[in-house]
């Protein structure tokens, strides 16, 4: 019993994997709705069908090839539509080829899913569209469903959209699947997974959809392009991993469209577009929730990218990159860019739009040869070429650990000439740049554009818009000539802008922050560093920098900011070196150094910070120009120009309410060589420093004269002119061994003629001023002593005080009756003081800019008995 019992179960087993493999066994088989007629085993021969028009459909239970089998539609060479419903509910497993005469297109539907193994392929010479819809539509309304219960509707009219229900299964993808030139591979299911594939539409079109509970609308006339689609739709992931890959590559370069809830690419894997002497169609990816373009994750893999481009030597312009998303997100290595490589071409533009934007760098290097970056960019080699656009529109940005959005002219062994694309970048809320490469060499974060060596020609502008900048431990933003030609400006708005923390990129030997750069040797001009932002502050060593080491002047940096902060040193960097936290346009060589003009409200310097402007070779340097509120420098801080073998270096500082200078600030222009010293122009409502804490104000030369220092103001303390600088805080104009510099300050204090009464230039009528017609027989008489006597000279003063005395009895002249003058009471208008004098009796008293009160004239009609 038991062994009867053993062997049921043995038989069982046997009929349990007889019924397995028969389940799994591929197999071609019609479900008798239509004409369709399969023969062969393994390499199967589908003829018949229904034929309407030019549109042939054919209905199976079963649809699924072994590997190195196939599965041949043996259709009429004028068919130009084929149309085949999988009915059944199995999943079609494809491991085989699938062929068809003629340039018939080729629909393969099934609802329950397809899986093309790594065997599969195609043989036909239209368009194969495998989805996983319910059903057809047509363009006179009828529908070709795979619901066996509803009876075919075949027309000859085109196909107009899938209807994807709301149970639609994925495609898998595991081979290598190929259309001929000019025609369209679609995939449009629940999921679309790729590993270890391969999609190839040489100039024609991609279209990978990952949607449920939809309908899609399919443009014919465009060549199969899938439009179009409800708010309702449930979209699902798509996923190239394994080195999957997706090209249009071709003389002209086909379309990619790819939409769904998520697409990934990883390990390796690639979505590119080439042309060789067309106009790219480009790629366009659109899904509701995220993107992610993932590096290498081993040593030995390929590079991760997404990418457009025109080839070597070819003429033609390539195709645009577009990404909408929720979320994108770049590491690793990983990129995504439109390049060329050809002559007289362009690279596509690269438009972004994400909510979130993420680019992480990668944490180790292969060899000192090799630095791979993650990044988006357009890059430029070759001849007469020019580099597209990168617009990114997100809420956040972020690029650390050697992320970068960038744009570049490369030279090689021949020279690259040409201009890069500008860099438009709009974060709503906060834009964060930090780190860098790990390895033998390092390669800052950031946004930067680049004319590389051996090229020749224009880098593009950086336009930055944001709430919230943040660029820290050698993260960049920069403008570099490193070949011939020009740099790009830079300009910057935000809200808040912070700097800080710098290191030095030994791929270039550049000091990250915000710069543009002539390099050592170079013919070219430097960019503009435009910034506007309410609050800026620069810390830790930050750097704003302007340069030219080159043949050629260096641009200029203008800050309009509320409130500006710069502070502190950095640690030591790599080289050992400590640098101050400083905004500076300076040269090395005989040409010009750029200006720095700040507007702002409150300027501090402090600890050991500074702004500069400078040429340590012998062309002129910049100018230094502040309009300010209020400029505050405390604890080391500097406002300095230096000159070495040209001229201009001066200093002008606007400071409405304060100047103040404490513990060892200094406002300095040097001139080394027989240059001239710059001049130093400060315009404040108030000059402060304390004596003895050695803040100085000094315009200084060697050879040369001393420049001139120049000070208008209400009032200045502490500061004391002297021939040479002092341990005290000075105010010089020295130079060495030449001709001292002139200090010329204007202190203006309350306006001196402020209270006075100008005096009649004519004598007054006396007739009008005494009372006529009184007893004048009375033996009196009148006598004017003034203060203490009569001048001996009008025209002088008197030269004591002696007072008047009437030494006669004057009761015997009184009378019953006293003479009163009426005299009309006059108005009082009271008037601010403005100054003071002494008066008779040697008392101090304020007195107005007017007199207060007016005598009437006294007349005889005024008296009264």
């Amino acid at each position: 019993m038991k062994l009867t019992f053993i062997g049921f179960g043995f038989i069982g087993a046997i009929l349990i994997c007889t019924i397995y493999n028969n389940g799994i066994q591929a197999q071609v088989i019609p479900d008798g709705t239509l004409n369709t007629v399969v023969s062969g085993s393994s390499n199967y021969t589908i003829t018949n069908g229904s034929r309407v028009g030019n549109n042939l459909f054919h209905s199976f239970s079963q649809f699924s090839v072994l590997s190195n089998g196939s599965a041949s539609f043996d259709n009429a060479v004028d068919i130009q539509n084929i149309f085949s419903r999988v009915t059944g509910g199995n999943v079609s497993n494809i491991n085989g080829s699938i062929s068809a005469n003629g340039n018939a297109n080729l629909f393969l539907i099934n609802p329950a899913g397809i899986i093309f193994g790594k065997n599969a392929s195609l043989n036909i010479g239209g368009s194969f569209i495998g989805t996983t819809a319910n059903s057809i539509k047509f363009a006179d309304g009828k529908e070709f469903s795979t619901d066996t219960n509803i009876s075919p509707l075949l027309t000859m009219s085109e196909p107009v959209g899938l209807q994807m229900g709301a149970n639609a299964a994925s495609i898998e993808v595991q081979s290598k699947l190929q259309v001929p030139t000019n025609q369209t591979l679609a995939l449009v299911g629940s999921q679309i997974d790729l590993t270890g594939a391969g999609l190839t539409a040489s100039d024609g079109r991609v279209e990978l959809w990952a949607v449920q509970n939809a309908q899609i609308k399919i443009d014919n006339q465009a060549g199969w392009q899938l439009t179009g689609i409800a708010n309702t739709a449930d979209w699902g992931a798509i996923t190239l991993q394994t080195a999957s890959s997706i090209n249009t590559n071709g003389t002209n370069g086909g379309a990619i469209n790819i939409r769904g809830r998520g697409l990934t690419l990883q390990d390796g894997s690639s979505i590119q577009s080439s042309t060789s002497g067309g106009r790219g169609k480009g790629i366009i990816v659109n899904t509701t929730d995220f993107v992610e373009i993932l590096g290498a994750s081993n040593q030995g893999q390929p590079k991760t990218f997404l990418d457009t481009s025109v080839n070597a030597s070819s003429t033609g312009r390539a195709g645009d990159v577009t990404i909408e998303t929720g979320r994108l997100r770049v590491t690793n290595g990983a990129s995504l860019q439109s390049t060329t490589r050809g002559n007289n071409s362009r690279t596509g533009d690269i438009y972004i739009r994400s909510a979130d934007l993420e680019l992480i760098g990668t944490n180790t290097i292969p060899n000192r040869n090799i630095i791979p970056s993650t990044n988006i960019n357009t890059v430029s080699s070759g001849t007469n070429n020019t580099g597209g656009n990168i617009t990114i529109e997100t809420n956040r940005l972020r690029t650390v650990d050697g992320g970068l959005i960038s744009s570049d002219l490369l030279g090689g062994r021949l020279t690259a000439t040409g201009r890069t694309g500008n860099i438009y970048i709009r974060a709503t809320e906060s834009f964060e740049i930090a780190g860098e490469t790990n390895g033998l060499n390092s390669l800052a974060s950031g946004v930067t554009t680049s004319v590389q060596p051996s090229g020749v020609g224009q880098a593009g502008n950086i336009v930055i818009e944001t709430a919230r900048l943040q660029v820290s431990d050698g993260g960049s933003i920069r403008s570099t000539l490193a070949g011939n030609g020009t740099a790009g400006n830079i300009t910057i708005q935000a809200t808040d802008v912070t700097l800080s923390d710098p290191v030095i990129e030994t791929f270039s030997g550049l000091v990250t922050g915000i710069n543009t750069s002539v390099g050592k040797n170079v013919v070219g001009s430097g960019g503009t560093i435009n910034l506007t932002a309410d609050n800026l502050r620069v810390f830790n060593g930050g750097q704003i920098t302007s340069s030219t080491q080159g043949q050629g002047n260096a641009g200029s940096i203008n800050l309009q900011v509320k409130n500006l902060d710069l502070q502190g040193l950095s640690q030591p960097l790599s080289s050992g070196l400590i640098l101050p936290s400083s905004i500076t346009a300076s040269s090395t060589t005989n040409f010009a150094a750029g200006s720095v003009n700040i507007q702002s409200d409150t300027v501090r310097v402090q600890d050991n910070a500074q702004i500069t402007v400078s040429n340590t070779g012998t062309g002129d340097a910049g100018n230094l120009n502040i309009n300010a509120r209020q400029i505050f420098l405390d604890r080391g801080a500097s406002l300095r120009s230096e000159v070495n073998g040209g001229n201009r270096g001066n200093i002008r500082l606007q400071a409405s309410d304060l100047l103040l200078l404490r513990r060892g600030s200094n406002i300095i222009t040097n001139a080394r060589g027989a240059s001239t010293g710059g001049n130093i122009e400060i315009s404040a409502g108030s000059i402060v420093a304390v004596p003895k804490e050695n803040s100085d104000i000094s315009a200084n030369a060697v050879l040369g004269q001393g420049g001139s220092i120049q000070i208008t103001t209400q009032g200045i303390f502490g500061l004391q002119f002297r021939d040479q600088l002092t341990p005290d805080s000075d105010i010089t104009a020295s130079s060495q061994f030449g001709v001292s510099g002139t200090v010329q300050v204007n202190t203006i204090g309350v306006d001196p003629n402020s209270g006075l009464v100008e005096l009649p230039a004519n004598v007054t009528d006396p007739s009008q001023q005494i009372a006529t017609g009184c007893a004048g027989n009375e033996g009196s008489r009148f006598v004017a002593t003034g203060r203490g006597g009569v001048p001996q000279n009008p025209n002088q003063q008197v030269t004591s005080n002696r007072t008047w005395s009437d030494l006669r009895d004057l009761s015997t002249h009184h009378k019953t009756g006293n003479v009163t003058t009426q005299i009309s009471p006059s108005s009082r208008t009271l008037i601010q003081a403005t100054g003071w004098r002494r008066n008779a009796d040697g008392k101090i008293e304020l007195i107005a800019a007017q007199a207060d009160y007016i005598q009437p004239s006294l007349t005889c009609a005024a008296v009264s008995n």
